[in-house]
């Protein structure tokens, strides 16, 4: 570990007006008592790099003060980790985490220590933190900047380097690989030799993480401004295999395949948090059948939502197999797929598959033209509004339970016949041609014998509806 370095020449970036006064005051309480008190954690971190914070409304303080002090001192205090020494103060309409500095006992949980002692050495409690550029410490009201472990020349560096040991630092709670790897996607900065190195043999204690913890940190992963560089670390380091075991099973050159497709620019979704980590998900387990695809996503804890989407997605047919010679081309096969798919999907498979087809080496491009041309079709049928779900069709469900003269699922089945034929012929989607091929159709079912059985009334010619469809 390197000597600490004490005070240190505090960064230009860190200007006290970006320090909301609500905070500012709360510091100054706390120093009026005798507890000077810190900034530290991701603001100190994105100021001096220059990064937008994505949460301006939280923010982390470390104290000498204890919990109890804290409460005393202030009159909304919510005791959110107070076993841990942490308590958040609500300053404003900012949420203000003050933490007692700390020393440690064992971790035997992946997590969390054993044991947790108070202390007032600011620098001992920096030494506890996972990385040297989250090891950093400012006051704004002095404008003190204390930089044990060099974080400020990693961050320059572009560099993610653990506080000491790293081998220690990951024993100590299996989220920091994976942190590790959600720090460089959303910096773009590369990884310490020694810190990569430490993440492999950490697996077990990763594995000891709640899966809600780790879909957490994926899910900001895969969103991330450098997601790419994320996920080919996820695979390099084994974390992959943690988070989707299913894809343990696939060979080496599948998954690397899958990661090169997630990794995909998605240009579409772009200020869409929710639809990028959709089609970054979907890409990533695009070799798994649908189901497998959803229980994956699923064992992760992540919503359901968002597991259903990314097996309709897969449930359109992979790339490969549609690109092989299966692609729509005529515009009644359009139609058809985009019935079939629903037009609000169509958009997030033709990403997906574009992203698969740019990732199949010498065929790449022929597959990426095949579904470029398949998107200007769809554009074009979209262009046209065609009907293309029965709820576009001219006669709706009460209009067809009138005519058969009977309910049940029947009416359901006469509603997806007849939207077979208007996808087929647009043309035919108005309310007498409908009318007749349904009667005809409804003609035809009765004169097959058993298949009608119980729907043996002859179709009604008044126009009274019976009910709701």
């Amino acid at each position: 570990m390197p000597p600490l370095a004490g005070a240190g020449a505090t960064p230009s970036a860190l200007d006290p007006e970006r320090v909301p006064e609500d905070v500012r005051q709360v510091l100054a309480e706390l120093g009026q008592a005798g507890r000077r008190s810190w900034l530290v954690g991701g603001l100190v971190r994105d100021l001096v790099s220059g990064r937008a914070r994505h949460d301006e409304r939280e923010f982390d303080v470390a104290s000498p003060a204890t919990p109890a002090e804290v409460q005393r001192l202030f009159r909304r205090v919510i005791p959110t980790g107070i076993e841990h020494g942490t308590v958040t103060v609500l300053a404003g309409d900012l949420r203000v985490e003050v933490t007692t500095f700390r020393g440690e006992g064992p971790y035997v949980d992946g997590r969390r220590p054993s044991s947790v002692t108070f202390h007032t050495d600011l620098e001992a409690d920096l030494a506890r933190r996972d990385f040297t550029m989250n090891a950093l410490a400012w006051d704004p009201l002095s404008g003190d900047f204390r930089d044990p472990f060099g974080g400020v020349a990693d961050i320059r560096r572009g560099l993610i380097r653990a506080v000491g040991d790293p081998r220690q630092r990951f024993a100590e709670d299996g989220l920091r690989p994976l942190r590790a790897v959600r720090f460089a996607a959303q910096h773009g900065y590369r990884l310490h030799r020694p810190t990569l190195a430490a993440i492999r043999p950490a697996r077990d204690v990763v594995e000891q993480v709640s899966r809600e913890r780790l879909a957490e940190e994926l899910s900001r992963l895969v969103v991330a401004p450098h997601a790419a560089a994320g996920l080919v670390l996820l695979e390099a380091t084994d974390l992959l295999e943690i988070l989707f075991p299913a894809l343990a099973s696939l060979p080496p050159s599948a998954r690397r395949h899958a990661v090169a497709a997630a990794s995909a620019p998605f240009r579409a979704s772009r200020g869409d948090r929710d639809r990028l980590r959709r089609l970054r998900l979907a890409a990533l387990l695009h070799l798994l059948p649908p189901k497998e695809a959803r229980e994956s996503v699923v064992a992760l804890r992540l919503p359901g939502r968002l597991a259903d989407g990314v097996s309709e997605i897969l449930a359109a047919g992979p790339c490969l197999g549609a690109a092989a010679g299966a692609l729509p081309g005529r515009p009644e096969e359009v139609r058809r797929w985009l019935s079939r798919v629903g037009t609000e999907r169509s958009a997030d498979v033709l990403e997906v598959w574009g992203a698969d087809a740019s990732h199949q080496g010498r065929s790449a491009r022929r597959l990426t033209r095949d579904v470029r041309s398949l998107r200007r079709r769809v554009a074009a049928e979209l262009g046209r509004k065609p009907p293309l779900s029965t709820a576009d069709l001219a006669l709706d469900g009460r209009r067809v339970l009138a005519i058969l003269g009977t309910s049940g699922p029947v009416v359901g089945e006469a509603l997806r016949h007849l939207l077979e034929v208007v996808v087929e012929d647009p043309s035919r989607n108005a309310a007498p041609a409908l009318e007749a091929e349904l009667r005809a159709w409804w003609a035809g079912r009765l004169a097959r014998g058993p298949a009608g059985a119980g729907f043996d009334e002859p179709p009604r010619t008044g126009g009274g509806a019976a009910g709701p469809g």
